[in-house]
């Protein structure tokens, strides 16, 4: 679960998520560079000092990026981004937000296989990491070439398929259980242009909208890797409101959505931003919907894409989600997002990783399955996370029965 805050320290706002944001860690701890991670490490052991490490604090793993009466180390100056285009790579520090490593690839027409919200951090390099490329690209973990990282000794290694293979197996889907990473270096490619935006739709299109949202998963997703859309149902407790608001887009130099995508189109929608633009314009305009301040839950399993059970489980969501509207700011989101066999097959053919995914079917698609809700006071966290927790398990149950539950996340 996650909550977000702003926390000052002298002239840094650090953005911390949900359940790290209510603990309360003895000191925080900003190192500059990878040395001073190393030593912090090695005292912190010798010492046996519990430590929590941050980097953009996006996680919704409880206590993954805080602790309460120990030391938080929040890796935020670790914020570089050096691109190297003779070795078609580009070193990026942990403490780094993606919107400024698309400003550091964009004048450089291209790209990396990184999230796609703009104050979102690399945590995603240990855990999957979903992108705009994955469709052809696969996963972020699959994608980086080398992580340096400060083992529990305190020594500064690097893992790559060369150096440490174990090790950086283990970091692709690891998280943060095997040491601190402090910078990841990540495979650069040519961009040809991106021609993208958000499409809105009303509560009378949504049933409609299903049926586009399970074709991107078994066709348009799979039968063109250009393609690339974040499917997300919204609801507005305060106005009582539920909508969609669909992230589209379209990885080449066009000035439309190809046939392929046009079903995005032909649904009734009442706004779109859709045009040609950079991927760090359109990672800002994603995030400017989401302030910071707001207490947030985030929640997911992977199910293998079944069309019914897609309706079944919104139709479930849209019931509960009902019965808090009247909490403060209250806002719920339900997200569907694929992963294809050709995802999956890229992780296998750049060296594999600790997620397991070519153990299921080869020719499925799978469908990460997102609940998240926001609302404002921290005060109303007791009766709304506990309830969407039972909730969320109980889908869970429901897709068991189904027989589409897949055992990642």
């Amino acid at each position: 679960m996650s909550s977000l805050v702003d926390l000052q320290l002298g002239n840094l706002k650090i953005r911390t998520t949900a359940s790290t944001a209510v603990l309360d860690p003895n000191c925080v701890f900003l190192p500059d560079t990878t040395a001073r991670v190393s030593e912090a490490v090695t005292l912190l052991g010798e010492n046996e000092c519990k430590f929590a490490v941050k980097g953009a604090g996006h996680s919704a793993i409880p206590g993954a990026a805080n602790i309460h009466d120990g030391i938080m180390m929040s890796l935020a100056w670790l914020n570089s981004s050096d691109v190297h285009l003779e070795d078609n790579y580009i070193r990026v520090g942990a403490g780094q937000p993606l919107g400024n490593v698309f400003e550091a690839l964009d004048p450089h027409n291209v790209g990396a296989v990184i999230g796609r919200f703009s104050k979102v951090g690399l945590g995603m390099g240990v855990g999957a990491g979903v992108s705009f490329f994955s469709n052809r690209e696969g996963l972020m973990i699959d994608n980086i070439l080398n992580y340096e990282v400060v083992i529990a000794s305190g020594e500064v290694v690097n893992a790559s398929a060369t150096s440490n293979p174990d090790l950086f197996w283990a970091l692709k889907g690891g998280n943060n259980n095997f040491g601190v990473v402090t910078h990841y270096d990540l495979s650069i490619f040519k961009t040809t242009g991106l021609y993208g935006g958000q499409v809105t739709y009303p509560e009378t299109s949504l049933d409609q909208l299903a049926d586009v949202i399970y074709d991107y998963h078994v066709h348009q997703a799979v039968d063109d890797v250009n393609t690339h859309a974040l499917p997300q149902y919204a609801f507005d407790g305060n106005a009582n409101e539920t909508s969609a608001t669909i992230l589209v887009a379209y990885n080449d130099a066009v000035d439309e959505l190809p046939e392929i995508m046009q079903p995005w189109l032909k649904v009734p929608h009442s706004k779109s931003t859709l045009k040609r633009r950079t991927y760090g314009d359109l990672a800002t305009e994603l995030n400017d919907g989401f302030p910071n301040g707001l207490v947030q839950e985030q929640r997911v399993f992977t199910v293998y894409a079944d069309e019914q059970f897609y309706k079944d489980v919104w139709f479930k969501y849209r019931q509960w989600l009902q019965k808090y509207k009247d909490v403060p700011g209250f806002f719920g989101s339900h997200a569907k997002m694929p992963i294809t066999p050709r995802q999956i097959e890229e992780g296998v053919k750049k060296g594999g990783n600790a997620l397991g995914l070519e153990k299921g079917p080869q020719d499925k698609t799978l469908g990460i399955i997102y609940f998240g809700v926001t609302f404002n006071n921290p005060e109303d966290a007791p009766d709304v996370f506990p309830a969407h927790k039972e909730f969320v398990e109980s889908m869970i149950e429901f897709a068991k029965s189904r027989k589409v539950l897949h055992p990642l996340m």
